[in-house]
């Protein structure tokens, strides 16, 4: 696992403060009480002796023969003082647990470890962070692998030069391909992306190249795969080309206000989804920060989807010969073809 530590700080601090509440509450609960019912102050003093009583023989175990009689004396005035606070909290009409801390999880008692196991409740609470600070927003549990639908792609077979099937039997590809991303992402694979101009899925691909028009599902694949990573306890973060190279800008001119922190995250998150690649602006300063970033990425072993409107050729024009190496040697290139979903939906 390798969650955000930002996630990690915000989630567990989160917890604690849900625990102490329960416990403030309780005790706010209890001292109510001891105004409302006469007696229970008392009784609850006396339990907490029998605690005390029954450490103190224990340690002084050594020093008398009769441990077990002397335990059990005790142990029966701590049934008979619970059966009074019992009866006391009854007659008052509440019930026997009404002092007791209410945590949300019953199960770890809001501490977030059961047995020194993560319990399920903190595990969905850092997936739930891990969205909120992934960039994308309600999208991502919008655009899930479930809910894409690819009956929205014609089944006769496809007029594109590219592909030689329908478009329907070739999105499949595209879908399983990014299913399979998703669900081996984090294993010691090594892909092969080589020889991959064809735009032909690569086998276990640590990088995935989308490249086609509007309204082909390249923004709902990228979110539907990285949901999955976020549930599996990665860093996954989300970011337009031109936002991401506006923050390098920024950074080398220090213009204007400026977060170092949002530099670091782009180069070592566990997944970086680059969308839109192509609308940014295409200076010398851009294009040397784009190659920089996928290089240290690629180096250091960290995923990248990169999604873009422009065809094979655009790209060649716009991007040195850097850039186009490092995409076509070490990206699965998935070529999204068929019509514009959004128009079909409507």
């Amino acid at each position: 696992m390798a969650y955000n530590s930002k996630v990690v700080q915000k989630v567990l601090g989160d917890f604690d403060n849900k625990y102490k509440t329960a416990a403030a509450n309780a005790e706010k609960r209890k001292k109510d009480l001891y105004i409302k019912i006469p007696g229970l102050l008392d009784t609850d003093r006396k339990l907490s002796g029998t605690y005390k009583d029954i450490a103190g023989i224990i340690l002084g175990s050594n020093s008398g023969g009769d441990f077990d009689l002397k335990i059990s004396s005790v142990k029966k005035k701590n049934q008979d003082l619970i059966k009074k606070r019992k009866l006391l909290l009854e007659k008052a009409g509440y019930p026997e647990n009404y002092t007791e801390p209410v945590y949300e999880c019953a199960a770890c008692e809001d501490t977030g470890y059961k047995n020194d196991i993560m319990c399920d409740c903190l595990r969905k609470a850092l997936a739930a962070e891990s969205i909120n600070h992934s960039g994308l927003g309600r999208t991502i549990k919008n655009q899930t692998f479930e809910n894409f639908n690819l009956n929205y792609y014609d089944r006769k077979k496809s007029a594109d030069k590219l592909v030689n099937e329908s478009p329907y039997k070739h999105m499949k590809s595209i879908y399983d391909e990014c299913r399979k991303f998703a669900e081996n992402f984090g294993k010691s694979i090594a892909p092969d992306a080589s020889d991959n101009s064809s735009g032909n899925p690569v086998e276990n691909a640590k990088n995935l190249m989308f490249i086609g028009s509007t309204g082909l599902g390249k923004t709902h694949l990228s979110s539907a795969a990285a949901y999955e990573v976020i549930k599996k306890g990665f860093d996954v973060f989300y970011d337009s080309a031109q936002s991401i190279l506006y923050s390098f800008e920024k950074e080398r001119f220090a213009r204007g206000t400026f977060d170092p922190d949002i530099i670091e995250r782009y180069m070592t998150c566990d997944l970086l989804i680059i969308d839109d690649l192509g609308t940014e602006y295409s200076g010398n300063i851009f294009v040397s920060s784009l190659y920089n970033l996928i290089n240290v990425r690629l180096l250091e072993s960290r995923s990248m989807i990169i999604s873009t409107n422009l065809t094979v050729s655009e790209m060649q024009m716009r991007y040195d010969e850097r850039i186009m190496s490092r995409i076509f040697g070490e990206f699965a290139i998935l070529n999204f073809i068929g019509e514009d979903i959004r128009f079909k939906k409507l």
